[in-house]
């Protein structure tokens, strides 16, 4: 019996000009639009490097020449995941076995979870950013990040159907990263003044249709018409990004090292800094699943760090002060001391008395004595209801009961 041949669905003997397009055209209904855009970049800059070559002539030597001819401008992150695309079309043409076990990818440097700036920082950001008209998108949206721990990528990818002014929330599901972080987010006083103005743009560009991005994109390069001409913006499709306007606010601001997507780790870190917001609530506004995520994002501010560590000098803190009475205590507190010293006083005379053969617990005198006492310790334990008690003696052979007062209800 001959043995199966196994057959793949990618011609190995074609180049990786002719190849690429073709995996790509099959597998884009598998993967969403962001990822669908980086591999076409991916695609293009592996076409311009590997030209007309066949993929059954593709071997390790040409995955390591293009990680050093390609690292003098990217990333080990952005150059490996070029090269999963490289790696996923020889898969579908079978030739990939070959060069897995020789393949290593670069090291990838821990990364950090972004940059928080003090309160103060911020509100210069935010000045700045209003400060010239320019600015004036970038800052909306600055200010849309900040107040509702949006990314970017999520504001861009907003719909007029997504935002309900009237509930005043925004539906984020399209340019979510994962499933987790489809949620929807209540907007503060400063999202909706920011969130309405973007609206009116929106509204003023042509907008009417539900469908339509709420930041729809300006065509540039061979898509844009001649540049004596007012180019139209595409309401069907979001805009790209405001790098540009945002470098210049925060260079304006002293603040290089703050990047764009840092607007949504100073909101997160702001949330979880809050004792009053619980965990639940910073997951649900923030879209987090884990206890690694949120401790990803909640980068402590160095006040709040300071603070923490300057406890550890005085771990002991000083007793609470003694409570006072309430103000609607119906018995004041001279009443109190009234029955206390009347209690003594009548103490003090029993005690002065010479005994008799009789048990002193028969004496009246020491009857009313025990009578005051117990009036005293009931004012004093600040109980309710007080004129409602009763006392009930009972006198007996060997002397009187002792005396019970039953407890307010």
């Amino acid at each position: 019996m001959s043995p199966e041949i196994q057959t793949y669905p990618l011609d190995a003997s074609l180049t990786f000009a002719e190849g690429a397009p073709k995996w790509l055209q099959a597998h884009k209904r598998y993967i969403k639009p962001n990822t669908l855009r980086n591999y076409q970049a991916a695609v293009k800059l592996l076409t311009a490097f590997l030209g007309n070559m066949r993929l059954s002539e593709i071997t390790v030597n040409d995955f390591r020449r293009y990680q050093e001819l390609r690292r003098e401008r990217a990333g080990p992150y952005l150059l490996n995941s070029e090269l999963g695309v490289l790696s996923m079309v020889l898969k579908e043409c079978g030739e990939w076995h070959r060069i897995e076990k020789f393949y290593k990818p670069l090291r990838v440097p821990k990364r950090c979870a972004g940059h928080s700036i003090s309160k103060e920082q911020e509100l210069t950001l935010r000045e700045v950013a209003f400060s010239k008209p320019k600015w004036r998108l970038a800052a909306h949206c600055m200010v849309v990040m900040l107040s509702t721990t949006m990314g970017f990528g999520e504001l861009r990818q907003l719909r007029r159907r997504d935002v309900d002014m009237n509930k005043r929330c925004v539906l984020v599901r399209e340019g979510a990263k994962n499933d987790y972080r489809n949620r929807t987010i209540p907007m503060n006083a400063a999202a909706y003044d920011s969130m309405s103005w973007i609206l009116d743009r929106w509204k003023r560009l042509g907008g009417w249709d539900a469908e339509h991005y709420i930041l729809p994109h300006r065509p540039r390069g061979e898509r844009a018409p001649h540049w004596r001409t007012k180019i139209p913006y595409i309401l069907t499709e979001p805009m790209t990004g405001i790098a540009t306007a945002f470098r210049g606010i925060r260079e304006a601001s002293g603040l290089e090292h703050f990047r764009i997507y840092d607007c949504r780790v100073q909101a997160i870190t702001k949330l979880l800094s809050n004792p009053a917001v619980s965990p639940q609530v910073s997951k649900e506004i923030a879209g987090h699943i884990s206890q690694a995520m949120q401790d990803r994002y909640s980068i402590q501010r160095f006040e709040t760090k300071k603070a923490a560590l300057d406890a550890l000098e005085n771990p002991l803190a000083p007793p609470p002060p003694e409570p006072t009475a309430p103000v609607s205590d119906p018995l004041p507190e001279a009443r109190r001391q009234g029955a206390a010293a009347a209690w003594e006083e009548i103490h003090a005379k029993a005690q002065a008395q010479p005994a008799k053969p009789e048990p002193p617990l028969s004496t009246p005198t020491l009857v009313q004595a025990e009578i005051a006492r117990q009036v005293a310790l009931a004012l004093r334990d600040g109980e309710e209801d007080r004129e409602k008690r009763y006392v009930q003696v009972q006198p007996a052979a060997k002397g009187p009961r002792l005396l019970r007062f039953p407890s307010a209800r």
